[in-house]
Parts: C-alpha cells; structure tokens; sequence
C-alpha cells in the first residue's frame, strides 16, 4: 500500500481522488467526525449545488470506487513508524496524509450548540449570501473582543442590520469608531440565551430577533496524532511547505489541519495539491530504487 489518509471530509476525500487517480494505492480510514457535519447545506463550493454535507461525502466516495482505493469506517489512534514507512489501522504504508480537520470550540452560551449549523453559524462567506439584507446577529466569544469586532465588520458586507453582541466585552473607543461606518450596533450586555426562533435574549430583559446568529469559534486540531508524530504545531495548525509536507518525512497534512482559515471548497485544493507532491515524493523514491 502506497499511501494511507487518515480523515474522510472533503480534503481527505480530495487527497485520495488525486492519489487514485495516480495510480497509486491508498486507504482512507474515516470516522465520520467531519467538521461541518452539523451544517445544512455546504455552501459555495464550485460544482456543488448546495448538497448536504453527508450527500457531498457520499458523491465523493462514489468517485473513489473507480480507483485503487480503499474507504474504512474507522478512526485512528496510533501510526506507528517503521522501517521505509509506517502502520495504520494494520496497513502498512509509505506515507500517511493529515486530513484529521479542526473542532470548534463554540460561545459558552445557552442554545448556540443546539443551534449550531442550522439557526447559528460561523462563516459568513460560507451562509451569508443566504441571509443577506436580513437583520443578524455577530455573537461575539468572550475574551477576544478584537475578533468579535473583525468578524462584525466582516459581517456587515451581507447586511445593512448587523447588531454585534459582545457577551460582557467592553469596546474601546477605536473599537466603537470601526464600527460606526459599517453601520453594526454593538450591544454589550451578556447573552442569557440564543433562542429556537433565532432571536438573542440578553440580561435585562431585550431580546434581538434575527434571520440567522453568526458566532466567533477558537478552532483545535480534532486529533493529536501530527503531535504524537513529532510534527510542529504552530499557532494551532501543523506547519507544512506549500506541498503539504509536515516537518516529519513521509507525513503529510493538508485541508484544515494545516491551514485552519480555508474554505470547504479551499480544502479540496489544498489537499490536491498535497497529494500531487506525495507522488512525486514516491516516484522519485521508486526510481531511485531501480538505478
């Protein structure tokens, strides 16, 4: 077996399909934790009309059986390294490729995880459009008042009546002076709860309805494994070249494991791009094996 990936969302998906296609001979081990599987509908991905992120997963699965690749539903724990390569899930391989993704940590407040990826969201280039023109809400996280105001300001392109709640985060006056000429309302009581009508109930006693509640999340690596591996970790993503290569040979790590800003779609091309070097890296190993 040339390559294992460990991580079956859209960039594990895409590595593979790149692979395959390579002729190359690849397992996938996935444990159907995706990052964005809370959500309705992916948006804003080139070719996919709104699908739902399992009808996404499932065409992506479809696109592998033409090829020398095999999917397990299953997660890995440990890789071991050996001699020439490594052990996953009892397959010995070449190289192994990261697409473990990121986990969002979500606003410590009432009714956002019951809402997440439905009424409450992240992204506004990935569910703005949907909204637009409509009030919102940017709930902001706690502690990170800096973010909360990028993410309102960010925000305020789809909208006209973007209203930013600060959760008990005071602004400060340059903070305020961003935010006036995009026109965002900043309301800076704490949030009693995030409510099933998509309304924002604040201590007090006001209670802000919106179309839709965009929230600010932290983001860690769903799996420690590019740790335990000895690959850098910095700023929470595994640090890689532009081939995906981590500081470890052999291992790879692409989509949000390594870049936690990109897109669905972003992913995708990041993990093709990767896996493109992850053949070259081997053919060049295959040919100097026959001088």
């Amino acid at each position: 077996m040339d390559v294992a990936v460990i991580g079956g969302s859209v960039a594990g998906l895409q590595a593979a399909l790149t692979l395959g296609r390579a002729r190359r001979q690849v397992v996938v081990f996935d444990d159907g934790q995706a990052r964005n599987r809370a959500a309705s509908h992916v948006h804003n991905f080139l070719g996919a009309e709104d699908l739902t992120p399992d009808e996404l997963l499932a065409v992506g699965r479809r696109q592998l059986a033409t090829y020398d690749v095999a999917v397990r539903d299953a997660r890995v724990e440990d890789v071991e390294v050996v001699e020439d390569g490594f052990v996953v899930g009892g397959e010995r391989v070449r190289a192994v490729v990261l697409a473990t993704g990121l986990s969002d940590e979500l606003p410590d407040v009432p009714g956002v995880a019951d809402g997440w990826g439905q009424t409450v969201v992240a992204c506004p280039h990935c569910h703005g459009w949907e909204v637009r023109d409509q009030p919102l809400v940017q709930l902001g996280m706690r502690g990170a008042p800096e973010r909360s105001v990028a993410r309102a300001l960010l925000l305020s392109r789809w909208s006209d009546d973007v209203t930013l709640c600060t959760d008990g985060d005071e602004l400060t006056a340059s903070q305020l002076d961003e935010l006036k000429p995009a026109g965002v309302d900043v309301r800076t009581e704490r949030v009693a709860e995030v409510r099933a009508d998509v309304s924002v109930a604040l201590t007090g006693g006001a209670v802000l309805a919106a179309q839709r509640v965009f929230v600010v999340v932290r983001q860690h690596q769903q799996s420690d494994l590019a740790e335990r591996l000895g690959c850098q970790i910095a700023d929470g993503a595994v640090v890689t070249d532009e081939g995906g290569r981590t500081t470890m040979p052999g291992i790879y790590a692409v989509g949000t494991a390594a870049g936690p800003a990109l897109l669905a779609i972003g992913a995708a091309g990041h993990a093709s791009t990767a896996a493109v070097a992850v053949h070259a890296d081997l053919l060049e190993l295959d040919l100097g094996s026959r001088r």
